[in-house]
């Protein structure tokens, strides 16, 4: 499994077992025998070494778990025990998937002991022996804290030699607290960063910490904006490699990592997400430097609810679609289950709301789509409708941009026109196409 390098752990365990009856030959499988009580170096279910064991051996999604100091070589042979310490048989692994597949179908009943010494060998190549129960839990543990945090330092505010340039974004996601959705962490390894949100920026600090046994980041904005208080948080984390989970109350803060992309593209192009490149701003910033929109229509939806003006989505500017939609979408998500009542809202609307299933759309295992801007839905009609791509119909199309309470901004894509559309219109006559950033 992938380990930080500061050991590599050589195990040359084999297992000196006699056995009446048996021969000296080591069976791959459990086989039961009735074998004298052992009294040697027994590892039960319950130790604190099984679970350590089960660590290094076991992948895990919380990338924290990660983070052992050791590797196996293998083969690696074990001896079993029942209740009554007798040995019932013996297994040779030859593989972390299959060391953690034999440590999760173990009976409770039943424990298991390694025979020693085991070699265990440093980064700098010079080498040790491990030679019990005790000095193999110490060694699996010397991952310290400062270790673990240093490490997660690098990944978080750090690319290592690497060009490429990431940020951590916040993300809409139905089981998250999606109000900052769209703001972007622009970190650097000194502990400093950015963040963006609606276009403004705030400066301050970061870094990795634990709080008794739990892993922490402590973020710091500076001022005393609404946004700097909400930012100022010392949390538990769970660090999945290219997101990063904050606890916060009965719904989590998201972030996900976005690199710049390695390969140039031109308008009309295919996009990563198979959408057709539809804007080009020249220069990576805020983790994205291209536009694409999606080759499929989304369907024809209602804009949202009528006669409510939703602050925060005015905006007709390329670049803040998907603060528009996810204010649109923050507003309906907090009324009182609209989307199957919508008559808390309005005994006229359906329900429906254009901007919710643009940012659901998974289009080619996508999920960051939105609805787009007046401004970014014009360069979709002129750079690639009028260029004859993306099989649109001739009807209106939504845009994230709010007229008034009662309207929203759609193009019609037969003439091109910018119209202002009630938000609940006749049936069938404004479409969705979805767009995203990368």
């Amino acid at each position: 499994m992938a380990t930080l390098n500061s050991f590599r752990f050589l195990m040359f365990a084999m297992l000196i077992f006699t056995a009446t009856g048996c021969n000296s030959d080591f069976d791959d499988k459990l086989s039961p025998n009735n074998q004298e009580v052992q009294t040697g170096e027994i590892i039960d279910k319950q130790d604190a070494l099984f679970h350590l064991i089960n660590q290094v051996t076991t992948e895990s999604d919380n990338a924290l778990e990660e983070i052992v100091c050791i590797d196996f070589v293998y083969p690696v042979s074990l001896q079993i025990y029942d209740s009554q310490l007798r040995v019932v048989g013996l297994k040779i692994v030859n593989s972390d998937l299959d060391f953690s597949t034999f440590l999760g179908q173990l009976p409770e009943e039943n424990s298991l002991s390694i025979s020693y010494p085991i070699v265990t060998q440093l980064a700098d190549n010079t080498t040790f022996s491990v030679n019990n129960n005790a000095e193999l839990k110490l060694a699996i543990e010397s991952c310290s804290r400062e270790d673990i945090v240093t490490y997660y330092t690098g990944l978080f505010g750090g690319h290592g030699d690497s060009l490429q340039k990431c940020v951590w974004k916040i993300p809409y996601d139905t089981n998250a607290d999606n109000k900052y959705t769209g703001g972007v962490f622009e970190t650097n390894g000194d502990g400093t960063l950015k963040f963006t949100f609606k276009n403004e920026t705030y400066n301050g600090t970061w870094n990795f910490l634990f709080v008794n046994d739990e892993f922490h980041i402590n973020i710091n904005l500076e001022g005393i904006s609404e946004v700097a208080t909400d930012w100022n948080i010392d949390r538990a984390v769970i660090y999945t490699g290219s997101e990063i989970i904050i606890q916060h109350g009965t719904k989590n803060y998201i972030m996900r990592q976005f690199c710049e992309t390695a390969l140039t593209y031109h308008i009309g192009d295919v996009g990563p997400a198979d959408g057709i490149v539809f804007y080009d701003k020249g220069f990576y910033s805020l983790g994205w430097r291209y536009m694409e929109v999606s080759a499929t229509d989304t369907g024809f939806f209602e804009w949202g609810c009528q006669n409510s003006d939703i602050l925060g989505s005015e905006s007709t500017d390329i670049g803040n679609g998907l603060y528009n939609s996810a204010a649109i979408v923050n507003f309906h998500d907090n009324l009182t289950n609209y989307y199957f009542n919508p008559s808390v809202c309005n005994v006229l609307n359906n329900g429906t709301v254009a901007a919710q299933k643009a940012v659901l759309e998974d289009a080619a295992h996508y999920d960051d789509w939105f609805l787009p801007t007046l401004g970014e839905l014009q360069l979709v009609y002129t750079n690639v409708h009028l260029a004859g791509l993306g099989n649109f119909a001739d009807t209106l199309y939504w845009t994230a941009t709010q007229t008034d309470a009662t309207q929203a901004k759609t193009i019609n894509f037969t003439t091109g026109e910018t119209v202002s559309t009630s938000k609940i219109p006749v049936s069938n006559i404004v479409n969705t196409r979805a767009v995203r950033y990368f």
